[in-house]
């Protein structure tokens, strides 16, 4: 019998342990998974920074772009249509200039919406790593708790409130003292005890 209870005991520590070690590795998981999402938030902040340093950008190139059709309108306007005119080297240079300014430009702003484009998708795909990791992590914890009650109950035994068994214990000890105190008493109560025991196993 109390090899029995010692193997139990045993094999509840056991048990135990394993709870601890699992609970010590979810933690461990839910720390990893906090410290992921600071590095995404992190990112997220680099990203928005670069996002207002490209539309700030983005404005000035815009302003600039008006201001330059701005000129180059008012120079339209200024050469007479009924006139044949032949344009100077130098105003033919600053034209071609303005042209390879304009195309640079809007590559440079196509780049910016690209780079916007995939810094997007990167946010969209960590956020989904970071939601399936978590659910997964879960899911395990779950399972793992399940198997430990699975295999308690397969072993034959039960989960008690550790209230009721300190309860349980004080009963038992106020009924030993009474027992103790009251022998001729006690006979009465031990035959009753008997007597249910035996139609409880007849049951």
């Amino acid at each position: 019998m109390e090899n029995e209870n010692k193997e139990s005991k045993s094999n509840g520590m056991e048990l135990l342990e394993n709870v601890i070690k699992s609970n010590t590795e979810n933690t461990e998981q839910n720390i990893k998974l906090q410290s992921a999402i600071e590095d995404h938030t992190i990112l997220l902040n680099d990203v928005q920074m670069s996002l207002q340093d490209m539309h700030s950008i983005y404005d000035d190139a815009v302003s600039f772009s008006k201001l330059e059709e701005a000129k180059r309108t008012e120079f339209l306007a200024s050469i007479p249509t009924q006139i044949e005119t032949v344009l100077s080297k130098e105003t033919k240079d600053d034209l071609e200039s303005f042209g390879k300014d304009i195309r640079w430009r809007k590559k440079f702003i196509w780049s910016g919406i690209g780079v916007f484009v995939i810094a997007v998708l990167v946010l969209i795909v960590s956020i989904n790593f970071a939601t399936n990791w978590y659910k997964e992590s879960i899911k395990a914890k779950s399972e793992l708790r399940q198997d430990i009650l699975n295999e308690i109950a397969d072993e034959g035994r039960k989960i008690y409130d550790e209230n009721e068994i300190k309860i349980l214990r004080e009963n038992t000890k106020v009924m030993q003292l009474w027992i103790k105190n009251n022998p001729k008493k006690a006979e009465d109560f031990q035959r009753f005890k008997d007597g249910f025991d035996a139609n409880k196993n007849k049951n």
